[in-house]
């Protein structure tokens, strides 16, 4: 697996500045248009630019650093990346996480696990999946965040199956797929819906003693 950090050259709790200021760096150094169209300077500059596309955005950056092993070190913000991501950026994002949690050994901290895929999949990670309309790849993202799923509580699936519909672009075939997550859930919406329903019907006699005080209240003014 590369080592992004090692390609430009910076510590794994360098700043979104540092690492952009590495970038920028290593960029004007390797362009191949300062190199004569050296292929070495060529391959090294891709490398260069592949690595900031993933460290130079927060939920890539933590996405990587999760099926590292890193530590993260955002402070929650979310800045956008100056590189441009295509669809096969995030299957390989979300292939190693799948990795990743299927070699935990079923150690798996709930929490975090929703917290990298959530914000992996935010508004502009699913108009890049949906604008590409590269429909091989987006099919095999939704594999792979599927059976990362499987490892979220209910309520948790529940939140990512809104976005896979999102990202599903109306496509049934997609649609058909998340449908398996999407019975994960029914069982945690009717136990809402149960719970909701068992609230209303507890609050129903406190309510009809509140009217029946008030009926007193008026009758004893009369």
């Amino acid at each position: 697996m590369k080592d992004y950090y090692k390609i430009l050259g910076v510590k794994r709790d360098a700043s979104q500045d540092e690492i952009k200021k590495a970038y920028r760096l290593l960029a004007l150094q390797y362009h191949p248009d300062r190199n004569d169209g050296d292929t070495t300077s060529e391959e090294r500059f891709k490398l260069i630019s592949e690595s900031y596309i993933i460290l130079g955005d927060a939920p890539k950056r933590n996405a990587y650093d999760y099926t590292q092993g890193n530590k993260s070190h955002y402070n929650g913000k979310n800045p956008s990346s100056s590189g441009k991501a295509a669809p096969v950026t995030f299957l390989i994002l979300f292939k190693r996480i799948k990795t990743k949690v299927l070699n935990a050994g079923g150690y798996i901290n709930e929490a975090a696990l929703f917290k990298i895929i959530d914000d992996l999949l935010s508004e502009e990670t699913i108009a890049i999946l949906v604008n590409g309309s590269d429909v091989v790849t987006n099919n095999l993202i939704l594999d792979e965040i599927l059976v990362s799923c499987v490892f979220l509580p209910d309520e948790s699936r529940y939140t990512i199956h809104e976005k896979l519909i999102k990202v599903a672009d109306g496509d049934p075939r997609f649609i058909q797929k998340i449908a398996v997550l999407t019975k994960k859930t029914e069982k945690f919406l009717n136990q809402k819906a149960v719970e909701t329903s068992s609230e209303s019907e507890s609050n129903k006699p406190a309510f009809f003693l509140f009217l029946l005080f008030i009926l007193l209240i008026l009758l004893m003014l009369l």
